[in-house]
């Protein structure tokens, strides 16, 4: 997927968040945290930005659906301590995540799907930035799982946690070190927070 690619599906939500009030359309912005199971480390150590735009249409007087596209950072991060060395993996991907979402009053819940399609990647430690082997995937498909909070009629906040369901990348059985990345392969886990802005009012309010 090139930018092109990315600016005409922007380019056709955002005219289907204009077709009427049945659409809705906005943009959110955040942060990631986030780490990668299967890399023998722990903790989401690593900080990143997310941060795209939505459109929705109502399926009922509480549900919606919601389609998105957005920017956002994951991978997995060692701080360099007495006990351990540096090690650093950055992954940026464009998601595209379709999610139901449920409205009961001010709160919300959502779930569903996502493809994460990889835009560039790095890793790095002590000595500098070195080939990813084996590479990361281009495509991962992720499940979502989240629960926001509307303030009024244009602004809410979303937590989520976002799992990968197919592996970013797959055991290297050539390399001595491939029992790290585990029998089905690694996998990005990522919590994140956003703050939305609606341009017509919450779906389902």
């Amino acid at each position: 997927m090139n930018y092109k690619q990315v600016l005409t599906i922007c380019t056709f939500f955002f005219g289907c968040s204009l077709m009427g009030q049945q659409f809705n359309g906005g943009l959110f912005a955040g942060m990631s945290s986030s780490q990668i199971h299967g890399d023998r480390l722990s903790g989401f150590d690593l900080p990143g930005f997310q941060g795209g735009f939505f459109t929705s249409i109502n399926l009922s007087e509480s549900g919606s659906l919601q389609f998105e596209i957005y920017f956002v950072q994951k991978g997995s991060r060692e701080p360099l301590s007495d006990s351990s060395i540096f090690y650093r993996a950055r992954l940026n991907y464009i998601a595209l995540p379709l999610v139901y979402r449920y409205r009961y009053g001010k709160l919300g819940f959502e779930i569903g799907p996502a493809l994460d399609v990889l835009v560039s990647s790095e890793e790095s430690d002590q000595s500098g930035v070195f080939e990813s082997t084996p590479p990361f995937a281009t495509y991962n498909l992720s499940g979502i799982v989240g629960v926001n909070y509307h303030f009024n009629a244009n602004w809410w906040v979303s937590f989520r946690t976002v799992n990968s369901i197919t592996p970013i990348r797959t055991p290297a059985v050539d390399r001595p070190d491939a029992s790290r990345y585990l029998e089905f392969g690694q996998r990005n886990i990522v919590l994140t927070f956003g703050v939305y802005y609606s341009f017509f009012g919450p779906s389902s309010s």
